[in-house]
């Protein structure tokens, strides 16, 4: 490109010529600008930062960047269609309870994106593009993006005035209020509930869903419960599914889908609820918990049913203080050194069943489902490598935290990395 000193006058027609050429260059590189401007926006804007935004934002960027690309050559006004285009984002940026400033800062990304990009594009053209050519293209960017702006504007402002968005909002705001930590007030609350024309009930649980598992157009739900499917980790809001009819309506939303139900809490607590479901979703998908995915491989959804955080309580609680009871758990299982390394987990699920069943070995048979008498010969061992410590009431709790985290860390085959190995030859 030319020093402003040394610009070249252009006629009319060798004018128009070079913006086709540069309009052409410009084209060719618009996955490149979109991909730039989608990750720095993500980067800069926080409220694009979730992955659920990549798709839209790729939309957005990639309909102004050709339509600006196609103006270079023949300036004018934006074409209607991506002024409506603009009027719908506008319209979705208010359901989503975004500020009008949220996506003026990501517009202003973007043109600094595509400043970059048309400088490079112009030097790396055959053929010289005048300054004052190039000052005229890059000028013609900020009316453009303000006829994009005042697009979003109407959107914004249509959306404001239509009943079903302004509901739509409420309820946002009401499930934002109620999963924030520290609790909200009840009273707060309460006043949310009305306007959001959400049915308040005394116990209401959490549900975490997992991101691949929501439709890409969720089906409407029923107003009792809370939709938060639009999050990057979705969830919904649900009245106490401890009670049958609550239960019910519950069953056919989360069919098909890796879910899992917080704790039931009252309304001002559901952000302790959903913190305890998300981490059963996430153990139950990495195939820790016993008996939720017990032939399932990691990262595979439940087969079967929501996973209920509090029918496994001890290894949530076990796993959210990993490192005391680890520490405990060196100590009082160390005796299981004693044990070839392919069969310790063998051994320390008999020592767990035997505690839960209160050393009965048919109960215990039963639950490993192997014979009674395999469970006998294994307690011998069991007696003679621990002692009497296996039989000290005082110490059947901290054994069984100890034993729930060797399995909730144990890979199929082998035991947890924190269990150190014999440094003698095992005898068992």
């Amino acid at each position: 490109m030319s020093a402003p000193g040394n610009a070249i006058e252009l006629d009319p027609h060798a004018a128009m010529d070079l913006r086709r050429v540069l309009a052409a260059a410009l084209r060719a590189a618009v996955p490149a600008i979109v991909a730039e401007t989608v990750e720095e926006v993500r980067r800069a804007v926080p409220e694009y930062a979730g992955p659920e935004c990549r798709d839209a934002l790729d939309l957005a960027a990639g309909c102004a960047i050709g339509a600006f690309a196609d103006l270079v050559a023949r300036p004018g006004p934006p074409p209607e269609d991506l002024l409506s285009l603009y009027r719908r984002i506008g319209a979705a940026e208010v359901q989503e309870g975004r500020a009008a400033s949220v996506l003026q800062n990501a517009a202003n990304v973007a043109t600094r994106v595509a400043v970059r990009h048309l400088s490079r594009v112009a030097d790396s053209l055959d053929a010289e593009v005048p300054p004052g050519l190039y000052g005229e293209v890059v000028s013609a960017l900020f009316p453009f993006l303000n006829w994009l702006m005042v697009a979003v504007a109407q959107g914004r402002a249509e959306a404001s005035r239509d009943p079903a968005g302004l509901l739509l909002r409420r309820r946002r705001q009401l499930l934002e209020a109620l999963l924030a930590r520290p609790e909200a007030d009840d009273r707060w609350i309460a006043d949310l509930a009305r306007d959001a024309r959400w049915p308040l009930p005394h116990r209401a649980a959490a549900v975490a869903l997992a991101p691949g598992t929501v439709p890409a157009r969720p089906h409407a739900l029923p107003p009792q419960v809370l939709d938060g499917r639009h999050l990057a980790e979705p969830c919904l809001i649900v009245p106490d599914p401890q009670e049958p009819a609550h239960r019910r309506a519950l069953e056919p939303l989360l069919a098909g889908r890796a879910a899992a139900v917080g704790p039931a809490v009252a309304p001002a607590a559901l952000g302790r609820s959903l913190a305890w479901a998300r981490q059963a979703l996430g153990l139950a998908l990495d195939g820790v918990l016993d008996g939720v995915l017990e032939d399932a491989r990691p990262g595979e959804p439940p087969g079967e049913g929501p996973i209920i955080a509090a029918d496994h309580a001890p290894t949530l609680l076990v796993l959210r203080h990993r490192d005391l009871v680890e520490d405990s758990a060196r100590r009082r299982l160390r005796p299981l050194l004693k044990v070839r390394p392919n069969r310790r987990t063998q051994y320390a699920r008999t020592l767990q069943a035997m505690l839960e069943c209160g050393f009965n070995a048919s109960a215990a048979a039963a639950r490993l489902q192997v014979h009674a008498q395999t469970v006998r010969l294994r307690m011998r061992k069991l007696d003679e490598w621990f002692g009497d410590e296996i039989h000290d009431p005082s110490l059947h709790v901290e054994l069984l935290m100890a034993l729930r985290l060797w399995h909730a860390t144990t890979r199929p085959g082998g035991e947890p990395d924190w269990f150190q190995n014999a440094p003698a030859r095992a005898r068992a």
